[in-house]
């Protein structure tokens, strides 16, 4: 949760950054740089704060704040021991939704707007944690079980 915690610092961090200029505008041009292979950063698609865009657009600026809100609601929902995955559509609703958020404005349909975007981004974010968390749980166990058992092969029993 660390890391998912900073990552959304981040983001806001770098238009704040910005806005005092000199060497925090410089420091500022590195995170945008650090977010670019992740998101289009395109201005008129993105959130600002203190007159300058967010490090992400708007829809990445809430996959990753629905990400957040996911990792932290995940243990009051389900615990960690639980590591059986919810029904795969919980996530390919929200998966389709924001695809053809995007599909039907690709292809002049209907134009996605801020808010269609910053929702379907947050759905897919929230419920990503529900798969991640016990995916990520069930992996370090099986690395856990199998170096037990290799420090344990060469002992004589």
């Amino acid at each position: 949760m660390f890391f998912v915690l900073i990552w959304n610092f981040l983001i806001i961090l770098t238009p704040y950054l910005a806005s005092f200029g000199g060497f925090w505008a410089d420091a500022s041009i590195l995170l945008y740089k650090f977010f670019s292979p992740y998101c289009h950063q395109e201005d008129s698609r993105s959130f600002h704060i203190f007159g300058h865009k967010y490090g992400v657009c708007s829809r990445c600026t809430l996959i990753y704040l629905g990400f957040l809100a996911g990792t932290i609601i995940f243990p009051l929902i389900r615990g960690f021991k639980k590591k059986d995955l919810p029904p795969i559509w919980i996530l390919l609703i929200p998966v389709f939704l924001l695809f053809a958020d995007f599909l039907f404005d690709i292809l002049n349909i209907i134009k996605n707007s801020f808010t269609t975007r910053s929702i379907t981004g947050f759905l897919v974010g929230a419920v990503l944690p529900f798969y991640i968390i016990p995916g990520t749980v069930i992996f370090v166990e099986e690395v856990f079980s199998f170096l037990k058992n290799y420090k344990n092969a060469g002992k004589p029993q």
